[in-house]
């Protein structure tokens, strides 16, 4: 069954037990009522019998009474009798009500009314039957009850008219009750298809996400009128856009992967076709450039591999407590020949107390390395390059400096991707890497519980922010 169809069924289900419970509460309510109604009448009627037979006994006495019953009605009229009517008709009676059979009407012991004295002696009236109970009022004269009025109760079933009274009544109650329990259903219904219209898009979505269609979005709607599913259609939305990237950043890494590997795949062709040929000798210089092409496949290889392992989390760890200090020196004096020959200048600043740190030296080498090469091969001559190194909390920052040319702003978070290529003014100089040093240094940088950022640099050119703390997490 589905959700609509089950969420329309509990909501119709809910509605008709609510509509049963107050009907039924009504029902009960109108016949108890009607009930009592009837017993307060039945009071009345007893009450106004005892007001009558007092005034009788009071003038004639309980034997006078006894030997002439007729004589506690009145003359041609009804001891029960109320306020004025409308005027009688040809027979005495009014004219809206049928002719009752003879002795039915002004029989007072018809009605169920008797007067017997305080020994429960008959002297008006009929006996009750056996096994009920009537209704009694005392007669008072004098400070003395003389007599009993009584009255037989009506039975627990209604009469005709009030059966019919009650019918109306509870088939009004049946006609309400379908007509809620329809509008009930329709409601549940459209409210069912409402609720769910998003997880039926969220559904829809799904389902084109797994057939690999990441460009899905759902349409976001107005603040006032969001719900906890408008928060899971955000989710899918963001889920959408992620798998779009990463396949986009798949197929891109997989064209720069293959173009890696095929430029030194080239040369090497080119030169041992070359050899085979006779076109070139082959000699130790070119076995030199097929060593340095060998060479760049391993190094390419390498790459891959690290960040393969940066993936996996697996990365290998070795830290060991060392000087900040003298491991920045050491690199720093390692590039300065370099720097000198490209017409750079690479200063160190006076460095200040640092505290002793936890970290794999030979990683932080490493970082360092690539950030200085990339540095003295992306800066034009004559330029400046800068390492600042201080103390910053419970770690260390180190920031290299450069001067122009710089990097766009908006291309600024992506230097740390893959492959990726920046500005035509930075492009790679010849001998400069694979294109995967930073995204190696970041992986472990990040393996250190630190951060590598970039930003433009007040030199004019790129500032990159290596940012560790004084020991790894676990």
């Amino acid at each position: 069954m589905r959700l609509a169809h089950q969420l329309s069924l509990t909501l119709l289900a809910t509605a008709l037990a609510a509509a049963a419970a107050m009907g039924g509460l009504m029902a009960w309510n109108l016949r108890a009522g009607f009930s009592d109604y009837l017993r307060a009448q039945d009071r009345q009627r007893l009450q106004s019998f005892a007001g009558a037979a007092r005034a009788a006994i009071d003038q004639w006495g309980i034997e006078g009474l006894r030997a002439q019953p007729q004589r506690l009605l009145p003359p041609g009229g009804d001891l029960l009798e109320g306020p004025p009517g409308p005027p009688p008709g040809p027979d005495g009676r009014p004219p809206d009500r049928p002719r009752p059979p003879p002795g039915g009407e002004r029989d007072p012991a018809r009605r169920g009314l008797s007067l017997v004295d305080p020994q429960g002696h008959l002297i008006w009236g009929r006996s009750p039957p056996p096994g009920r109970q009537p209704l009694e009022e005392p007669i008072v004269l004098e400070g003395r009850t003389v007599a009993l009025a009584r009255l037989m109760p009506r039975p627990e079933a209604p009469e005709a008219l009030d059966r019919r009274f009650l019918q109306r009544q509870f088939l009004g109650m049946l006609a309400i009750g379908a007509v809620v329990a329809a509008l009930a259903a329709a409601l549940a219904w459209g409210l069912a298809r409402r609720w769910l219209q998003p997880l039926t898009a969220v559904q829809k979505a799904s389902h084109r996400l797994a057939q690999g269609d990441f460009s899905v979005r759902l349409p976001r709607r107005a603040a006032a009128l969001r719900n906890e599913f408008d928060a899971l259609v955000d989710d899918v939305n963001h889920l959408a856009a992620a798998l779009q990237s990463l396949e986009s950043s798949r197929r891109r890494w997989m064209a720069e992967l293959s173009h890696e590997l095929r430029t030194p795949l080239t040369v090497l062709r080119g030169e041992l076709e070359a050899v085979r040929d006779g076109v070139r000798p082959f000699n130790d210089e070119r076995l030199e450039a097929l060593s340095r092409e060998v060479g760049r496949l391993r190094r390419l290889a390498d790459d891959f591999h690290c960040l393969a392992l940066a993936d996996l989390g697996a990365l290998p760890f070795h830290p060991h407590t060392l000087e900040v200090g003298d491991l920045v020196q050491g690199v720093v004096a390692r590039h300065q020949a370099l720097a000198a020959q490209a017409g750079l200048t690479l200063a160190l600043h006076p460095l200040p107390p640092l505290p002793p740190v936890r970290w794999d030296g030979v990683r932080i080498e490493q970082v360092m390395d690539n950030l200085l090469t990339n540095a003295v091969a992306y800066t034009d001559a004559p330029g400046l390059l800068e390492v600042t190194v201080e103390a910053v909390g419970e770690g260390v920052q180190i920031q290299v400096d450069d001067s122009p040319p710089g990097v766009s702003p908006g291309l600024l978070p992506k230097l740390f991707d893959p492959l990726f290529r920046a500005d035509p003014a930075r492009q790679r100089r010849d001998g400069a890497g694979s294109g995967l040093g930073l995204s190696i240094a970041q992986a472990w940088v990040q393996r250190h519980g630190g951060r590598l950022q970039a930003s433009t640099s007040p030199r004019g050119g790129l500032r990159v922010t290596l940012s560790l703390p004084s020991s790894p997490p676990p």
